[in-house]
């Protein structure tokens, strides 16, 4: 070694630079999301089965309602393996809730590492993680090994969390039992982990990686769903790694033999995201950005045309997203009800469990299930708020911002442009989703008030301006803490909404849920003067942040 090499090595070790200096670096800024996954994982599975305790207690009654659940195609969409013991608590948690938790939580793992490869890449900090003595293969290769190491927590607590809280009562789990549960779904991140990292090699921006991420997601998911649904198509659950997850079968039958092929596909996508890695040239991808283009001018004359041109590919997706659910839920309508009026003895109380959902219990099945469209609507504003006001604090860290206030803009338009386009989307998307559901009602004979449902609809825009109050405020105060305190606000209300209908909580926890604020229509009547109470709150936060935001120092991560 000559002297210099030892120099050299002797200021990377003061540096803090090692062999696990990247791990590290991973793991420390992807941690805080493993361990709130795995606490939202674990409440929402006690919630389901301690819920289905309460409302039915013993298992004749929940017998009852199996069949009318088991042969519904339509639930077999987004539920599980219709061949579940769903007659007991820990069968009928793993019907409702694994495949959701395995979507989100694959989808989780495909954001976090998207944005720790293609994301510092693009930003330009890939290259001071290659200072050291590591290639790129080795450093995306030490990347994974982060996010891997962050799965292992988030499945740690996910496990020790549902088995400490279920050791006791009539609804308990194994330690054995829980260890396999949360291992079956925290395989589920890892495959969004792994084809996060492939993809990350394939396209040149973090957002053509996420976007390529997420439509293979979706489709494997989809391929699972039309196996559950179309019992001729059963054999395509082999094909994707949702329906290996979905034979796993925890607690019930269980078949730890599928985890092989769920760790060999994610072993080849891992090893493929290594090996294209280390053959590019930095900057680059194996998907190319086209070199030029004919040049056009629309909707350049003022920043909201800009912003919108810049981001209208994505507000459009989340519009077809919403319309998309919204048909869903509203052509089903009429087979939901029939399933649910025909559960036999258990008919009045499924009724009235999935009536109180809307807030008003005297509701006719048809309109309480056609309001539920509702809250898949809110769900999804929120998720695109959060993800929207994430995307402008990267704005800022990777120095887009300063391009664009250099000139004449000043900070304050420029945040209320965007604030604009979000809530203009919003509008619209709730506007054309009830429409939807109106149209798709009255061609399915269910008499409903197109005033009521589609002008009424709008009060869950009052929980979407508060959340962006409270996003905005943070965002002016403490940015860096941005995008965790916005999904740990819309988990915490989406945690509280869920106990609280299995289990009877206080005022003081309900109110401090975004969606104990939503009327569910046309089953229940708009609150409007809550309404404006909680708007003119999120709009006091908009303005309060605003004004920190152009007063404080622009900040990188």
């Amino acid at each position: 070694m000559t002297i210099t090499d030892a120099q050299t090595s002797v200021n990377l070790k003061k540096l803090g630079y090692s062999k696990s200096a990247i791990s590290w670096f991973t793991f420390r800024r992807s941690i805080i999301g493993g361990v709130l996954f795995g606490l939202f994982a674990t409440t929402e599975s006690y919630a389901q089965g301690r819920g289905i305790i309460a409302a039915f207690p013993n298992q004749t009654q929940r017998a009852l309602i199996v069949h009318g659940l088991a042969n519904n195609a339509a639930l077999s969409l987004f539920y599980g393996d219709k061949t579940a013991n769903i007659v007991s608590p820990s069968g009928y948690m793993v019907y409702r809730v694994m495949p959701i938790l395995a979507l989100v939580a694959a989808i989780w793992a495909m954001s976090v590492t998207t944005k720790m490869l293609r994301g510092q890449e693009e930003n330009g900090r890939w290259e001071l993680l290659l200072c050291g003595p590591f290639g790129s293969g080795q450093a995306t290769l030490k990347s994974i090994l982060g996010i891997g190491s962050t799965l292992l927590g988030s499945f740690l607590v996910f496990a020790l969390t549902l088995a400490l809280i279920t050791s006791k009562g009539a609804f308990s789990l194994t330690l054995g039992g829980s260890l396999y549960y949360a291992l079956s779904i925290i395989f589920a991140a890892f495959i969004g982990l792994a084809i996060g990292a492939i993809t990350s090699q394939l396209a040149a921006t973090r957002r053509s990686a996420m976007l390529y991420a997420a439509v293979a997601i979706i489709v494997l998911f989809t391929l699972r769903s039309v196996a559950n649904t179309i019992n001729g198509l059963a054999w395509l659950k082999n094909l994707t790694p949702f329906g290996w997850i979905d034979k796993l079968r925890p607690f019930y039958y269980a078949q730890p033999i599928w985890l092989l092929p769920l760790g060999l596909f994610g072993l080849i996508c891992i090893t493929g995201a290594v090996f294209l890695s280390a053959r590019r040239d930095l900057g680059q991808s194996l998907i190319l950005d086209k070199n030029s283009a004919k040049p056009r001018f629309s909707l350049l004359g003022s920043q909201l045309g800009f912003d919108f041109r810049l981001l209208r590919n994505v507000l459009f997706g989340w519009l077809f997203g919403g319309v998309a659910f919204a048909t869903l839920i509203a052509s089903i309508d009429k087979t939901v009800a029939k399933t649910l009026t025909g559960s036999g003895g258990g008919k009045g109380r499924l009724i009235k469990t999935f009536s109180n959902l809307t807030g008003n219990p005297d509701s006719k099945i048809e309109i309480a299930y056609l309001s539920a469209a509702g809250f898949f609507i809110i769900t999804l504003l929120l998720i695109m708020a959060a993800n929207y006001l994430s995307s402008l604090r990267d704005e800022e860290t990777s120095g887009r911002l300063d391009n664009l206030i250099s000139g004449t803009l000043s900070r304050g338009y420029w945040l209320y442009a965007r604030l604009a386009l979000v809530l203009g989307a919003a509008l619209s998307i709730t506007f054309i989703a009830n429409v939807v559901i109106w149209a798709l009602a009255s061609a399915q004979g269910i008499s409903v008030s197109f005033s009521s449902l589609v002008f009424g609809g709008l009060n869950i825009l009052g929980p979407l301006l508060l959340l962006l109050g409270a996003g905005v405020l943070i965002y002016g105060l403490v940015p860096r803490f941005l995008s965790i305190a916005m999904y740990a606000i819309i988990a915490w209300s989406f945690t509280i909404d869920i106990i609280s209908s299995a289990l009877k909580l206080s005022a003081g926890f309900t109110n401090t849920s975004l969606l104990h604020y939503v009327s569910l229509v046309p089953a229940a009547n708009p609150d409007w003067r809550t309404f404006t109470l909680i708007s003119l709150i999120g709009l006091a936060g908009i303005l309060l942040g605003a004004i920190a935001f152009d007063r404080r120092d622009l900040q990188s991560e």
